[in-house]
């Protein structure tokens, strides 16, 4: 057989492996095995036909790349560290165009909410009863002792163990909400955005500005992207039932759990990770609130990073 006719009758699934190296939903799980070893027999069939160097360069590359993924990091913990030095951000990339929908509709809803409670603070009734904005006005009040009385490891400890309850609950669910074609996450992202917008305005207005942002800015990345990347998980899934394409339904959606499942692990490990920062060093009143706000604007410039080239290598091929 010629090449080119070698080429056109298998590049369908060197792609298709290529793409899943690179995060992208090409082939299954239990797909890739099998996938592997027919890659395998063309390469064998490449060199012993001699076709050019740069068809066996391709396929010699593919081959040791599938392989170091499929059976060179299953141990020891190597494939977490996997996951989250490459596999991570390249789901998120994946699927940039619903993560991008996601974000906007935390991050714009919760401007919004903002900007709109910063001109008229009289609106903060309508997201908050008044019995709840005098909490939160309590709770931030520099000069009330309640933070401080609670202070201390026991404290953080506790503190710790309920946010990560409370707020990877909250992924889960904003993710599973999904299966309500896709309106539960929608519904979700727009309400926490308009509560957080709003009670970061009211207590802008109240002039809680070093112990709010003090609190808030060492975990917001982390506890933000994270739930905005479980929003865009949950979109996927809606996606699977309102538009199945020309698969089953219910394959579709199966296809959809497993890209969205890969978001949403990262998710979780995203929240977990800010509530051990909201648990151990948010409250902390040892570290300057300026100091607090900085560190945590560097986390964010870190993650954004983190997602634009983690993982980079592979999607150059």
């Amino acid at each position: 057989m010629k090449q080119d006719h070698f080429e056109a009758e298998h590049a369908a699934l060197w792609q298709q492996l290529e793409g899943w190296l690179r995060g992208e939903p090409t082939l299954a799980p239990e797909e890739v095995p099998a996938a592997f070893r027919r890659l395998c027999h063309h390469l064998a069939l490449a060199k012993e036909r001699r076709y050019g160097v740069p068809l066996n360069d391709r396929l010699q590359a593919l081959a040791l790349e599938l392989h170091q993924r499929l059976y060179g990091e299953g141990e020891g913990g190597l494939g977490f560290w996997a996951y989250v030095a490459r596999d991570f951000p390249r789901a998120v990339r994946a699927e940039w165009k619903l993560v991008l929908l996601s974000a906007v509709l935390l991050f714009g809803s919760w401007a919004a909410a903002f900007l709109l409670i910063r001109r008229n603070p009289d609106l903060i009734h309508l997201v908050l009863t008044p019995a709840q904005a005098a909490e939160y006005a309590r709770m931030y009040d520099p000069a009330a002792r309640a933070a401080r009385e609670m202070s201390g490891p026991m404290r953080d400890v506790q503190m710790f163990g309920h946010y990560i309850w409370n707020n990877i609950g909250i992924d889960f669910q904003v993710f599973a909400s999904g299966l309500c074609f896709g309106v539960g996450p929608v519904f979700s992202l727009l309400f926490n955005g308009v509560q957080g917008g709003a009670v970061m305005g009211h207590l802008t207005n109240l002039g809680h500005i070093s112990t709010f942002y003090g609190f808030v800015s060492g975990h917001s990345s982390f506890e933000l992207i994270g739930l905005a990347i479980a929003g865009a998980g949950g979109l996927r899934l809606g996606l699977g039932l309102i538009h199945p394409g020309r698969h089953r339904r219910l394959e579709a959606l199966k296809d959809a759990g497993r890209r969205g499942a890969r978001l949403l692990m990262g998710a979780a490990l995203l929240t977990f990770i800010a509530a051990g920062f909201e648990g151990f060093w948010s409250a902390n009143e040892v570290v300057p609130w300026k100091a607090k706000v900085a560190v945590g604007l560097t986390f964010w410039v870190m993650l954004l990073i983190y997602f634009a080239m983690a993982g980079r290598k592979g999607d150059a091929r």
